[in-house]
Parts: C-alpha cells; structure tokens; sequence
C-alpha cells in the first residue's frame, strides 16, 4: 500500500517539463542509468576492499591507498546526481518502490557505518593504523557493511521488478 501524498507527489513530479524530457530521450536515460552502474561497481569496490582489510586482510591496504578511497569520494556525487535525474524521468518506479526504499534504508545504515569505522579504526594519518589491534565488534561491523553493499546492489536490481 502506497501512502496517497507519496503517490501525488510522485505524479506531479512526473508531470513536470524536465521529467517529460528525460522520458522521450531514452538515449539519455541509457547514459545515466550506465553511469549510476559504473559509480555503483567504483564505491562498491572501494567499500569492499575498505572492508575486507578491517576484516583482517592485509592485502586490500595497497589498493585502497592506490585511489579507490578518492575513486569512491568522486562517485558519490556521481550516483546522487545520476540517481536524482532518474528519480525524476520516474518517480513512481523508484519513490514508491519497496526496492528501491530498502536501497535508500540500506544505504543510509551503511555511510553511517563507514563513517563510525573510519573514525574509530583508523588515524586520521595512515591506513591503517597497524599498531592497533582490530575488535571483533569493528571486524563484525565491517562484515555487516558487506552484506549491506550486496543488499544495496540487489534492491537497486530489483526495482525494475516490483
């Protein structure tokens, strides 16, 4: 069941000149909807290699030193500009979607997450502080994130679905 507010809103946004334009432009619907996919795989990758090292694995260190942290801070913008445009070519597909409002939830626990775990497991000078011991509650954390970005990349699938 759908709230009737979120429903009206999603019509009138619909309905408005820029959303008409995305809509009879599928070739600009393509690029964006290719763009959100490629920034998705880029944070993706940098989560999961940021992860994978809290976890315990040492490996992960060089590529996350090697630009995937910056590569993820550059596509964030990315995907909230992408996914805005999308959201407005389609509004009801996406605002009112069970799928796509678990990807919003999941998203939101998971940046509060990263955020907690790159202020507490690591100095603000190096990555990571290898002198310091990783707790299973951080390592737990971490897996958790894990299975969030899979969540997210599952729901956003999904909402062509539902």
């Amino acid at each position: 069941m759908r709230p009737a507010a979120l429903l009206a809103f999603c019509e009138s946004l619909q309905d408005t000149e820029l959303s008409q334009a995305i809509q009879n432009n599928s070739d600009l619907i393509a690029f964006l909807q290719s763009l959100h996919i490629l920034a998705i795989s880029v944070i993706l990758i940098a989560m999961l290699v940021f992860n994978f090292r809290l976890i315990g694995n040492k490996l992960s260190d060089s590529l996350y030193l090697n630009g995937f942290k910056y590569n993820a801070i550059i596509s964030l913008p990315v995907l909230l500009i992408t996914g805005t445009f999308l959201i407005i070519a389609e509004p009801a597909r996406s605002l009112a979607n069970d799928a796509f409002q678990l990807k919003m939830i999941l998203l939101l626990l998971v940046l509060g997450i990263y955020r907690y775990l790159n202020h507490t497991a690591f100095s603000k000078n190096d990555f990571p502080n290898t002198s310091v011991e990783i707790s299973l509650g951080t390592k737990l954390l971490a897996a958790s994130s894990i299975l969030m970005w899979v969540g997210i990349v599952f729901a956003g699938r999904w909402i062509a679905y539902l």
